[in-house]
């Protein structure tokens, strides 16, 4: 390769992350700029006074479920350990994979932040910098497929409130929708069943993982992301009218929302796609339980995280 050629594929992937950081910075303000409309006629002090009167047990509730979201992303890393053809005990896995969800989850990009971790862990445990590349997409295609199952399901169960929540003429266009995505995912399915060679894609070969390596992804991110959302169902006031399955819908919708435009944390994103959309707005006691939400199911995690890396590096 010449060096004008390396020059020039220097300054495309330049133009490229600084392309990508416009979006996200625009994204963020808008996001912001939305919330903050949304928010105007609240008052902090009245935030601060239903943070207060917030029963001690909806906070261990939200605890617990954080909890078992956190223990269930452990699995993962695991099984894209093996779907790479690596595999590795559950107890060698879980603290490098904890780290990486509780960094990534707060920092953005966490295909990078999250990546890097799992890059310092599983490289000690003898896998190849192509196996770990292979480990973190493993771990983002169980992500989409959790977000991908659920919201389906929660269109086909709760069709008629969703098409309401999604300003959907009937809920037959909500059940629609879900089959579609239903239709996405046996599609996918059914190639990790019948291919059994590698793909080529756009120069590079891939691999599809086993039929029930998938299928056990599906499960794993389907029972986290259930966990995920009743750590913030459980805080909802009761003025709040909508099912689980419903909110479970409209909390992956606003999840992916938040991972789609790399705002670290999805702040300001996540919020603003729930809010606008949950029946009643905004109130002292939805902002109350989302920033209540936040502080266990993120903040707590990530100190968790930063410090037991730091811990594992001492130690080492």
């Amino acid at each position: 390769m010449s060096v004008l050629s390396r020059v020039d594929m220097k300054a495309a992937r330049d133009y490229k992350s600084l392309l990508l950081g416009a979006i996200t910075l625009a994204v963020f303000v808008i996001a912001v700029w939305v919330l903050h409309h949304s928010l105007a006629k609240l008052h902090w002090a009245d935030v601060v006074a239903s943070l207060k009167a917030e029963p001690a047990s909806r906070v261990a509730a939200c605890v617990l479920f954080s909890a078992c979201s956190y223990t269930m992303l452990t699995f993962y890393d695991y099984l894209a350990l093996r779907g790479v053809r690596h595999p590795l005990p559950w107890r060698r896995v879980a603290l490098t994979s904890f780290i990486a969800f509780a960094i990534g989850h707060s920092a953005g990009l966490s295909w990078i932040s999250g990546g890097s971790v799992r890059y310092r862990g599983y490289s000690k445990e003898g896998l190849g910098g192509l196996e770990i590349a292979g480990v973190v997409g493993l771990v983002s295609v169980t992500f989409v497929l959790g977000i991908g199952t659920l919201l389906g399901t929660s269109l086909l169960l709760e069709s008629h409130q969703a098409a309401r929540i999604l300003h959907l003429d009937h809920g037959h266009q909500a059940r629609l929708i879900g089959l579609l995505i239903f239709a996405v995912i046996l599609g996918y399915l059914s190639l990790t069943q019948r291919v059994k060679r590698s793909l080529r894609i756009f120069g590079r070969e891939f691999r599809l993982p086993p039929f029930h390596i998938t299928a056990g992804q599906i499960v794993v991110a389907s029972i986290d992301l259930c966990f995920a959302a009743a750590s913030l169902y459980v805080l909802l006031p009761d003025s709040t009218s909508i099912h689980f399955f419903s909110f479970v819908g409209l909390y992956v919708l606003a999840l992916q929302s938040g991972v789609a435009s790399n705002v670290p944390g999805g702040v300001g994103v996540f919020e603003t796609v729930l809010i606008e959309l949950l029946p009643g707005g905004a109130t002292p006691e939805l902002v109350s339980a989302v920033l209540l939400y936040r502080f266990v199911y993120y903040f707590i995690p990530l100190v968790l995280g930063v410090g037991l890396f730091a811990g594992r590096e001492a130690m080492r």
